[in-house]
């Protein structure tokens, strides 16, 4: 989709250039009235050409496009003013199409103008109807006098994203589930503490499943350490950092410390953040060497591949028997999306356990 930048957007604040000799007397005494004037003549010629869409008219089109004029669809075809007007042809018969148009943003500087909008065009025909629903950028230059169409790009917006159905089964250590350890409902988050989109997911929509989900015993959280090694240098040790303070029941509160410090993650940090937790160094110095601590966190690993999770972060939602260590993994959420993301699909996952 075209970006109209802050800087266009400033220009477009300017008076526009003003010809005595292609405007009535007066017209150019007063720039703003000018500016209204030109802005009202470029959203008629924009309807206008989606009137002639609806007809098939292709004589409008040869009237108000500029000869060098392209055509830029969603898919990233370009074509020309004689491409443009070969497709311009009246709708089938038995078959209506009506253009409407929404969000409309105008915009001028000089001799160019810009019309911006969400559009909906829609066929009726005796089976039925079909639409699309598009954004279209125009771009405008004034010459001799007259507003033709130089540019047009339209888009679509993504699908919304929604989570995907799965039927997985994961086993889980029942003390370190975060939240309602009897709740029916369990997000499985797999991450990586140098994952950048973890630590900024931790810091935003994470902290309104706490508040609206975990804090109030809704669901269970469970944070699975999913390194990712090839990239991420240190993700391996501070998962043991967590695995071992885990181990003196303060898994939680170094989680938070290594996603809101990822730039502290060597070894010395490790042991720092330890010490801050007034761990039992000892104990945490001999877990973080034991081959055993590293040998867990690699089989928890395999565990998370043979589930399909290949990247961080990657969500996993499903329902647990209050006293059963298994989770039946029922939707997947490959990525840091909004918050609403999760909020439909825990709300739709707790509904269908009351």
């Amino acid at each position: 989709m075209a970006v109209l930048t802050s800087s266009f957007a400033r220009q477009s604040e300017a008076s526009i250039t003003c010809d005595p000799k292609l405007k009535p007397p007066g017209l150019c005494a007063d720039s703003a009235s000018s500016k209204v004037d030109a802005l009202d003549e470029l959203k008629k010629i924009d309807r206008k050409l989606d009137d002639a869409s609806e007809l098939g008219d292709a004589t409008v089109f040869q009237q108000l496009l500029a000869e060098e004029m392209i055509n830029v669809s969603s898919e990233g075809t370009v074509s020309k003013k004689t491409d443009v007007i070969q497709n311009v042809r009246p709708a089938k018969k038995g078959t209506t199409l009506t253009i409407t148009a929404t969000d409309i943003q105008a915009f001028v500087s000089g001799d160019t103008g810009v019309i911006t909008s969400s559009k909906t065009a829609k066929w009726q025909h005796s089976k039925g109807s079909n639409s699309d629903v598009y954004r279209e950028t125009n771009t405008y230059v004034r010459k001799d006098g007259q507003w033709l169409l130089i540019a047009s790009q339209t888009s679509h917006a993504p699908p919304p994203y929604s989570a995907k159905d799965v039927n997985l089964n994961l086993a889980v250590d029942e003390t370190q589930i975060g939240g309602n350890r009897n709740a029916n409902v369990v997000l499985v988050e797999f991450a990586d503490y140098e994952c950048p989109y973890c630590r900024q997911f931790a810091k935003d929509t994470m902290k309104q499943i706490e508040h609206d989900y975990i804090d109030s015993g809704r669901i269970g959280f469970v944070f699975h350490d999913f390194p990712i090694e090839s990239s991420h240098p240190h993700a391996f040790s501070a998962a043991l950092a967590a695995l071992c303070a885990g181990e003196q029941g303060h898994m939680w509160e170094m989680n938070h410390k290594l996603l809101a410090e990822s730039s502290a993650l060597g070894r010395e940090d490790l042991f720092r953040d330890a010490e801050t937790l007034k761990l039992d160094m000892a104990k945490f110095g001999g877990c973080f060497a034991d081959d055993k601590t590293a040998n867990r966190l690699r089989q928890s690993m395999r565990e998370a591949s043979a589930l399909g999770i290949d990247g961080t972060p990657m969500f996993l939602l499903g329902i647990k028997k209050p006293g059963s260590n298994k989770i039946k993994g029922l939707r997947m959420i490959e990525g840091a999306y909004p918050f609403e993301v999760f909020k439909e699909t825990m709300d739709m996952l707790i509904a269908s356990q009351e």
